[in-house]
């Protein structure tokens, strides 16, 4: 909405040097008008400036005072509207928080920082910018060298407790620790301002803008760095909500494992990446021997717990690189990729020992035999389908089933004994 500025007065040599100070410091058309007939069109949105008829140089310096503070509050608005339009596009979290810090210091101090509390209380520091890059590089390197979770780490932790704006305005004067106070007398820094970042439940981290010089924080400045931690958390929330929704979406609910949707979608992609740069690929379909005693016996909770108890098993039998899946009921997945066929029956002689060993079901309280599993083992050829790797695993695990179950089969081994 277009917005104008009308300035009232009958010496027009004040009005033409108030309108000169306006133009250097805002874009909204100004008025002069030397008769309140010349405000017959002014709407609720405009400003009108009454001039004072005094020659007094002071009422300048005033409204230059004047005149900046209403620079601040359309740059707080102007920072305000552009977090919410970045808000709602679709750039990543970094880059979000980047641009969080990197405006801030536009309205509030000229360096700032968002740091993130991590596991058993950890802070670790996510984004930060200065605009003057090298003093930033020196307050990196001291904090580097420093070794600890950081300077302020003891002020932060209180911050997190409290959930309340912290302001410093005058770090040279504060009862600091001093750790702090070198590193404020290092770097010249006149003040601090920090606020939680926070949902309803949790304390998210922390957003920190400090001050140069004469930099004095304020009850407005408390409120901007406010609105920008309230942002920020909002953000985070959602990105952990959409990545709990992505986890959900491909994790087995009951034991943790991938699911059969995208069992189907990594083979697709592994079995491209093996063709394209000749790698190996292997798969092990594995299934748990006698299961439907074990749920006949026992009843379905126990076998809930047993499957569950597989898949944890298998998980550390696998390297991070390795994905485990439940492919339904009682059979699991498990793609390897960059092992062939010799690598991955060396995997799947450790997963036979592990479940064997682990005697799940002495372990839940009841009196039975081990709970065992049967495994079949393909590796990938060059110009077949990942079907057909799990044709030619499901084919061996048949086989071990059919033997002595407890054990693995490899489909390359089945076509020598034939």
């Amino acid at each position: 909405m277009a917005h104008t500025i009308f300035i009232l007065g009958t010496d027009p040599q004040q009005c033409k040097e108030l309108r000169e100070i306006l133009q250097e410091r805002v874009s909204d058309d100004i008025v002069t008008a030397h008769t309140e007939n010349n405000l017959s069109n002014i709407k609720e949105s405009d400003t009108v400036i009454i001039t004072s008829e005094e020659k007094n140089p002071g009422i300048l310096l005033l409204y230059r005072r004047l005149l900046h503070k209403l620079e601040e509050q359309v740059h707080r608005a102007e920072l305000l509207s552009d977090l919410i339009r970045l808000f709602s596009s679709s750039v990543q979290m970094d880059e979000l928080l980047d641009r969080v810090v990197s405006k801030s210091t536009d309205v509030l101090g000229d360096t700032a920082f968002i740091v993130l509390s991590g596991d058993e209380g950890q802070i670790r520091l996510e984004s930060t910018f200065s605009k003057d890059p090298g003093r930033l590089v020196k307050m990196l390197i001291s904090l580097v060298n420093l070794r600890s979770q950081g300077v302020g780490g003891d002020l932060l932790s209180e911050l997190f407790t409290r959930r309340q704006p912290l302001v410093i305005s005058n770090l040279q004067q504060a009862n600091i620790p001093a750790e702090l106070r070198s590193f404020v007398d290092k770097h010249s820094l006149a003040s601090l301002l920090a606020v939680p970042i926070q949902t309803k439940d949790i304390v998210l981290g922390a957003f920190v803008s400090l001050g140069a010089e004469t930099r004095i924080f304020n009850d407005d400045d408390v409120a901007t760095a406010s609105a920008l931690a309230d942002f920020t958390a909002i953000a985070l929330e959602n990105a952990g909500l959409f990545a709990e929704l992505q986890r959900t979406a491909i994790t087995d609910p009951l034991t943790g494992a991938y699911n059969t949707r995208f069992f189907h979608e990594v083979l697709g992609r592994e079995t491209a990446r093996a063709e394209r740069y000749t790698t190996p690929l292997s798969l092990l379909m594995i299934d748990i021997d006698s299961f439907k005693v074990v749920n006949d016996t026992f009843g379905h909770v126990v076998g809930n717990k047993v499957l569950s108890q597989i898949a944890v098993l298998l998980k550390q039998s696998v390297r991070n690189t390795d994905f485990v899946f439940r492919c339904g009921g009682d059979e699991f997945g498990v793609a390897l990729p960059g092992t062939n066929l010799e690598g991955a029956m060396h995997v799947a002689e450790k997963i036979l020992h592990k479940v064997e060993s682990a005697d799940i079901l002495t372990s839940l309280g009841y009196t039975a035999a081990p709970v065992t599993v049967s495994i079949g083992l393909s590796e990938y050829h060059r110009g077949s389908h990942f079907e057909t790797l799990v044709a030619e695993a499901d084919q061996a695990l048949y086989a071990s089933k059919r033997s002595s179950k407890n054990c693995a089969r490899a489909f390359q081994s089945l076509n020598h004994s034939a």
